[in-house]
């Protein structure tokens, strides 16, 4: 019967130590979704053809934010999220925007008046009515959250209070 040298039953006590260290670490899978609270635009409120929108909102994640998108289209359709034909003189207007966080930030306060609702699409008014607000904010992980208000678009002077 041959002996197993010393220098190998050492070297394999030290690959099972490593192993056992390695099955140990931490396996956190982040499936917490992000948190969304908008303070502007409020549910039910008017927007302005011709003018900015303001928007105000807080950001909040457990580990990482990442993105968040602004989604505008109209509910013309009543709530089913389909596109809409409008057989006239009107355009239906549609936004979509997407910002990106600073890197290890798990919280953020937005404020920007950088949305602004044209008068004209492809030469044509845009239409007055109901609109869908979305926000959807995604985490490092993915983990993706959404609100939506209702919102409407209207002709008017726009003057709304500015923060």
């Amino acid at each position: 019967m041959k002996r197993i040298q010393t220098p190998y039953i050492q070297f394999i006590g030290i690959l099972t130590i490593l192993f056992a260290f390695a099955a140990c670490e931490d396996d956190f899978v982040d499936t917490t979704k992000p948190v969304i609270r908008i303070e502007a635009p409020a549910n039910n409120d008017t927007l302005y053809i011709g003018h900015d929108v303001h928007f105000d909102c807080e950001f909040e994640d457990d580990t990482e934010l990442h993105s968040y998108k602004i989604d505008i289209h109209n509910n013309f359709d009543g709530h089913t999220h389909k596109s809409a034909r409008i057989e006239g003189e009107e355009t239906p207007f549609r936004y979509s925007n997407s910002w990106t966080f600073s890197p290890g930030q798990k919280n953020a306060t937005v404020h920007h008046h950088e949305l602004i609702i044209p008068e004209l699409i492809d030469n044509l008014p845009v239409a007055h009515g109901k609109y869908h607000f979305g926000i959807f904010c995604t985490d490092k992980a993915g983990n993706e959250s959404h609100i939506f208000i209702d919102v409407v678009l209207a002709e008017g002077d726009g003057d709304h209070d500015h923060h």
